[in-house]
């Protein structure tokens, strides 16, 4: 089975992919976004850190952006892709309902992969158990908080939670972490750094956890951090002959595009500096679509234009 080709296939749905689907739309590019319903966030009961659309559920936000994608006219596929290949004719996606959906251009804008413990128990993840300090610990006031990880990842979080907790423990592998500055700085703050290993944890009916460690201790967690479970998704980089950067995920220009000149990575796919929350996420997708519009643009003129602008930035100015 085949589609009709589009200007650009985005694989993914979440804020980097739909924001930049809306844009490219608006460019009047024909655009396709294929992805599965579940986004990365989709177990979190809200939104955070994003004013205009604070509280609000995922499936809420996503639905009204949908929505407005569709009203530019985006076609949306929802299936999970199995392939991406990208030639000199164009890109082409496979999905795992049998469609192949092709195109001039290919953004990404899958996310990371969260891999989590196997003691964690069900249910809990984006809940109350969470790897952004700033997210969802607002939410979780009062309660004591547990940071759990190899070592001063786990105690950099504790650090930036602890004005939340009644209680906050480090559960950190690496002897040396216990004795760092941070660690110090944990304890003043009225931390505790336990070297440990955590094994298994039981929650209650609110999702409060006790974790239990290898060494015997029991810790109480109403919250949990957990650094360290956000790994690069690279399951097209072979396929489409991707570069990764020094931090082991696709490397990308400022604007997103990746060493295939047909392939553009948007969101945190790409593992290119700080990570980005939903607005990061989303703003990253804006400039992933605006490059796609000037390589459309310009083809082969692309670096001879912005050489000149940069030559000559008073007349370029004058002219405007």
């Amino acid at each position: 089975m085949s589609s009709p080709p589009h200007d650009v296939v985005v694989i993914g749905a979440g804020a980097a992919g739909l924001t930049a689907s809306v844009m490219l739309a608006r460019a009047k590019l024909r655009v396709l976004v294929v992805s599965t319903e579940n986004r990365r966030n989709s177990c979190v009961d809200a939104v955070h850190n994003v004013p205009y659309a604070e509280g609000v559920p995922p499936a809420q936000l996503y639905g009204t952006m949908e929505e407005t994608a569709r009203e530019y006219g985006v076609d949306f596929v929802w299936d999970e892709v199995l392939e991406a290949e990208a030639g000199d004719v164009g890109v082409a996606v496979r999905t795992r309902g049998g469609g192949r959906h092709t195109a001039d251009r290919l953004l990404l804008a899958t996310g990371p992969i969260d891999e989590l413990p196997s003691w964690l128990p069900e249910g809990v993840w984006g809940k109350t158990a969470f790897e952004c300090p700033f997210c969802h610990t607002h939410e979780h006031d009062g309660k004591p908080f547990a940071s759990v990880g190899t070592g001063l990842e786990a105690i950099g979080m504790a650090l930036m939670s602890v004005q939340y907790a009644t209680t906050m423990t480090a559960v950190v592998s690496d002897e040396n972490a216990a004795g760092t500055p941070m660690a110090e700085r944990l304890r003043q703050a009225g931390g505790t750094v336990l070297v440990d290993e955590v094994t298994g944890a039981d929650r209650d009916a609110e999702g409060s956890m006790t974790l239990y460690t290898k060494g015997g201790a029991e810790v109480a967690a109403g919250a949990l951090l957990i650094p360290g479970v956000k790994k690069h998704n690279l399951r097209f980089v072979p396929r489409l002959g991707l570069e990764l950067n020094e931090n082991g995920g696709i490397g990308t220009t400022t604007l997103g595009q990746t060493s295939n000149p047909r392939v553009w990575c948007a969101g945190n796919g790409s593992g290119n500096g700080p990570y980005f929350m939903w607005t990061g996420a989303a703003a990253s997708g804006i400039n992933a679509a605006r490059s796609i519009c000037e390589d459309i643009a310009f083809g082969p003129l692309l670096d001879s234009y912005w050489a000149q602008v940069k030559k000559a930035p008073g007349e370029q100015g004058q002219k405007a």
